[in-house]
């Protein structure tokens, strides 16, 4: 079956997907009633890209990455143009009856998470409705309302949160900011709470083998983030949250533009954490204190002739203090009757967590479309980052430096027409990493240059395919190849889609940055090597993912609904295994020797039950087994099952918005420690459990300014997993883990916050 794919993979060259844009065109009548519009024109500006609307006013209109713009042109209105940022959204486009028109409104339909039906990669674009969901503190907090990704905390002492996406963790998905490179080496520890969640513009996620052109790293999808653009975003943006553990943040994102070519927008970030709490009563802090200063710069041109140009810099300082405090200690105090290794021993030594990082970054994106051939532009994308960490885990400390450059040139055209269009390319990255942990120091030095090309074929709107191919050579791993495969082929109305895809991957295993969690613990790290010319000695991650996805639009009760299904396979032909289980005290790294597979399997079914009123529900099988030292076993703290349903409600007046979701999380497996002592023993497995969030939201609008004011819950139900700390009474000996968290460490969490903008 494998050479079969591959043989199918090699046929075809590959490149970026194929989309198209779908709407209607409505008039508004003097007495408000809206009308179809038929036979408006509709193009890309400075492209021969155009459709036209049929009789009932709708319009599907191929994409153009290389432009946003527009242009709406109707007898008896005047031609405007609009913005179009997202090619998922169904669009209606609004015309103002009469020829007085000044503007042409966009007016998107939308439950915040839009499935794309034309696309032939499974993609969900996350806009800025589904991020009011939720608290939405950070881009780690964005997923808590979705069921594609599980969001869980690493440890019961850092605050940490990670994310599980097709059973494994969150490593294995090629995390991007604006097709940029962003969770890689040192970022993989605490990424995710660097990007403000008021900077998000919105998330796209896609399953399975990703685009070649973003790289080889992508093993069960990829999650990119598109920050705040000066050219669209609102003029000011002002939010503040506050919860009841005392954490404060303020964000404010202004943008200026000095003329139609030139603009330029500032995202600003504050975050203080300073109350101590110990709300489980075993003497360590539950969310260290802490506070972030994060500021970035963007900057946007456009020449008017072909010519766009984005480019910018940012900065981030992050300061984290946990474990345990004199004042934290007198609560557990009375529980401490243990003996030399107990607290009592250690209160002239605390356990003390620090979690320092600072980063720096600046970038470029480049491109020129070719006015005179249509469909035909070339772009450069251009990075570099500079990051520091220094952690300190009671008597242990980390420190990791890093420096990557990349760069990523992107040529693209049509063949003949632009039901063919390829991309091919060349990309370049170096990374430095430098590390140093207890008795290890380690640095490497990654230089990888490669290419890549890519196809898609549109047939109509029934099939199209995207086919890549990319090869690179790396000066550790020499030459690979990674070939990827998209189809898709839809019934006829595309309201019944079906999807295939396929593609292999490969990645470096930063074990200490992905494992930081691993830190908290007295564990002794062995790293087993198989080739000391590789970094850590150890050869890299190499996988294949084989993914079927089903789409089914409908009408239930003359209401939108939609049931999806995905079925997606990871399988590991090389992989580094953190082993927990083979000895107690001891955590090992080593290359696998034998299978390793994640199976998973998801239906997902939403519909509006009635007018603003949506629902929907998920549920997901995952089978993730790893060949351990001790035989081939249930890949630890994943759950099998889980279940989700979101309930959300707007008021006819749009003032009110009501959201609630309930969240079931099955077993999980835990590492074993039977051989501990008894009062240091956990179950085989964890208990099942639920988890509740709402938020109540209400809106109001004076001129051009939108202001809202929201209230929340996170774990309204109170759930907390019981001891989370492994001898927490003894920090410093041998028995110490606080990495085996399954469940929520704080308890309920209120919230509340303010949002002010002004278009």
């Amino acid at each position: 079956m494998k050479k079969l794919c591959l043989a199918l993979l090699g046929l075809v060259l590959s490149l970026q997907n194929f989309a198209q844009v779908k709407g209607r065109v409505l008039e508004i009548a003097p007495n408000h009633d809206t009308t179809s519009v038929p036979g408006v024109i509709l193009f890309w500006s400075n492209t021969s890209v155009s459709s036209v609307s049929d009789e009932n006013g709708r319009f599907t209109i191929l994409s153009n990455p290389e432009t946003h713009q527009l242009v709406v042109r109707a007898t008896g209105y005047t031609p405007d143009t609009l913005t179009v940022n997202d090619s998922t959204q169904f669009i209606s486009v609004i015309l103002k009856n009469g020829i007085d028109l000044k503007e042409v409104e966009v007016v998107y339909q939308t439950t915040g998470t839009e499935l794309s039906y034309m696309n032939p990669m499974k993609m969900e674009t996350l806009n800025e409705r589904s991020l009011m969901k939720a608290a939405c503190c950070n881009l780690s907090e964005s997923f808590e309302t979705n069921p594609s990704v599980d969001v869980n905390f690493a440890d019961a002492v850092t605050g940490t949160k990670q994310i599980q996406m097709l059973g494994l963790s969150g490593q294995y998905a090629q995390i991007t900011k604006e097709n940029m490179p962003y969770m890689r080496g040192l970022a993989n520890g605490y990424g995710l709470s660097f990007i403000p969640g008021t900077w998000i513009q919105s998330i796209q996620l896609s399953k399975g083998a990703g685009s070649v052109v973003n790289g080889y790293e992508s093993f069960t999808g990829q999650i990119n983030t598109e920050l705040q653009n000066p050219e669209t975003s609102d003029r000011l943006n002002f939010n503040t949250y506050v919860n009841q553990n005392g954490r404060n943040e303020y964000n404010l994102n202004a943008k200026h533009r000095f003329n139609e070519k030139f603009a330029v927008g500032l995202l600003t970030h504050m975050s203080f954490n300073p109350m101590q709490e110990d709300m489980n009563h075993d003497g360590f802090m539950d969310i260290p204190i802490g506070k972030q200063y994060n500021f970035m710069n963007k900057y946007t041109y456009n020449s008017g002739k072909g010519f766009e140009a984005q480019f910018g810099g940012g900065y981030l300082t992050d300061e984290r203090h946990g474990g345990q405090f004199l004042n934290l200690m007198d609560s557990s105090m009375s529980n401490s009757a243990h003996s030399s290794g107990g607290i009592m021993a250690d209160t002239a030594m605390l356990y003390k967590i620090g979690i320092s990082n600072k980063k720096w970054e600046l970038y470029s994106k480049t491109g020129y479309v070719f006015r005179k051939k249509p469909g035909t532009s070339m772009g450069l994308q251009l990075s570099y980052l500079n990051h520091d960490q220094n952690n300190s885990y009671g008597l242990t400390n980390y420190t990791g430096l890093q420096k990557t450059f990349y760069a990523n040139y992107i040529f693209q055209g049509i063949i003949k027409t632009t039901a063919n269009t390829y991309k091919v390319g060349a990309s370049y990255l170096n990374d430095y990493v430098d590390e140093s942990y207890r008795l290890f120091k380690y640095s490497r030095e990654e230089r990888v240059g490669g290419a890549f090309a890519e196809f898609a074929h549109n047939t109509g709107e029934r099939f199209n395919v995207v086919a890549g191919l990319r090869a690179d050579y790396h000066n550790y791993y020499g030459l690979f190849f990674t070939p990827r495969l998209h189809m898709r082929y839809a019934l006829k109305g595309n309201k019944t889609v079906f999807r295939i895809s396929g593609g292999r991957a490969l990645k470096t295993a930063n074990i200490f940055a992905e494992n930081t969690a691993l830190m908290a613990s007295s564990r002794d790290w062995i790293i087993a090597p198989s080739d000391l010319n590789m970094p850590y000695g150890l050869k890299p991650e190499i996988g294949w993912n084989y993914g079927f996805n089903f789409t089914q639009k409908m009408k239930l009760n003359y209401k939108d609904a939609y049931i999806t299904v995905d079925l997606y396979r990871t399988d590991f032909i090389q992989q580094v295994v953190v082993d927990m289980d083979y000895h107690t005290q001891q955590v090992w790294f080593y290359n696998l020797n034998g299978p390793s597979y994640s199976n998973t399997a998801q239906i997902e079914f939403g519909w509006e039950i009635r007018k603003r009123l949506n629902i929907k529900t998920a549920y997901r099988y995952v089978d993730t087994k790893v060949n351990y030292q001790t035989g081939l076993l249930q890949k630890a703290l994943v759950s099998r099952n889980r279940a989700f349903v979101n309930v959300s409600y707007e008021t006819k007046n749009k003032h009110w918005l009501f959201d609630a979701t309930l969240q079931y999380n099955g077993k999980k497996r835990l590492p074993q420690t039977h051989t501990n002592p008894e009062e240091y023993q956990r179950a085989d497995y964890s208990p099942d459990f639920y988890n509740v969030l709402a938020q109540i939201t209400y809106l109001t609008k004076v001129k051009k300014a939108e202001f809202n004011i929201y209230v929340g819950v996170e774990n309204a139900m109170n759930y907390k997993q019981p001891n989370p700390i492994v001898a927490s009474d003894a920090p410093f000996n041998k028995y110490f883990d606080a990495s085996m968290v399954w469940g929520p460490i704080y308890g309920r969490m209120l919230y509340a916050g303010l949002r002010l903008k002004i278009k």
